[in-house]
């Protein structure tokens, strides 16, 4: 009987939800010269004129005076090419998700050119900051933000006339990034749910990087707009996975090698 009144209870009793996360944008302050948030206790940094040890991206605080330096990645040779993510997510007073925009490990190139193309790939880095009494960063999430790839598709006179001008195949992917409502670890600290929307584009609509373009007939007027990749427009989320302490996939990712990658190979 007991058992049952329990039961009855926790059914009329409502469940409590997770908080949304808090979401601050990051503006260019003018006192400081930083990317700040409304209230100027937060702010990002990026340092590309000191020296090797001190360059790279920090966070600092006025209110809990405090300040880190968090780039925990491989040495990168030039800062220049990273900006701040105008964000941050904010966990607690002292705990927050920031982030960096900046060229795609390892080589850190903001473009690879090669004979008949080029690529450019941007990636967030979010790392986990916390400022207070135990300062600590860790990385603990890369995404692809932004992809290019153009691809010659005419070496020749020839070529230009069969493809009545269309000389250049187009690949764009584009990624946005929202935080939800999250799950608490056994801490107590709260990480959110970090739902990533992405859209992918090749033009003309038959392009592919694993066949060569100069041996179709010219695309139509409607083929040579760029249409929507199915496949790598898609909508995941990504939950905070305790034993690596980094985020991961809900559910698998598609393969999105031909716009993620300058040299995807081949498929079988």
């Amino acid at each position: 009987m007991k058992s049952v009144l329990a039961l009855l209870i926790s059914i009329a009793l409502p469940v409590a939800a997770n908080a949304q996360p808090d979401v601050e944008p990051l503006t260019l302050n003018s006192d400081n010269k930083l990317l700040c948030n409304a209230q100027a206790d937060w702010c990002v940094g990026i340092k590309t004129d000191g020296s090797f040890e001190t360059n790279g991206p920090f966070a600092t605080s006025r209110t809990l005076r405090a300040d880190r330096a968090f780039w925990d990645l491989p040495d990168v040779p030039d800062f220049s090419g990273f900006t701040v993510w105008p964000q941050l997510i904010r966990m607690s007073e002292d705990r927050a998700l920031v982030g960096v925009v900046g060229p795609a490990e390892p080589d850190y190139e903001p473009e690879t050119s090669f004979s008949g193309g080029s690529f450019s790939r941007k990636d967030l880095y979010l790392f986990e900051v916390s400022l207070g009494e135990q300062t600590a960063s860790n990385l603990v999430f890369i995404m692809p933000l932004s992809t290019e790839a153009s691809i010659r598709s005419c070496f020749n006179e020839a070529d230009q006339k069969k493809r009545d001008g269309h000389c250049i195949d187009a690949y764009q992917f584009k990624a946005d990034l929202k935080p939800l409502a999250g799950t608490k670890t056994a801490a107590g600290v709260e990480y959110p749910d970090l739902q990533v929307t992405t859209q992918a584009t090749r033009a003309p609509a038959n392009a592919s990087r694993y066949a060569d373009s100069g041996g179709k007939p010219a695309p139509t007027k409607a083929q040579a707009r760029p249409a929507v990749d199915k496949q790598c427009s898609y909508t995941v989320t990504y939950k905070w996975n305790a034993d690596g302490s980094v985020y991961a996939p809900a559910s698998p990712l598609p393969d999105c090698a031909e716009f993620l990658q300058a040299s995807p190979e081949a498929k079988p």
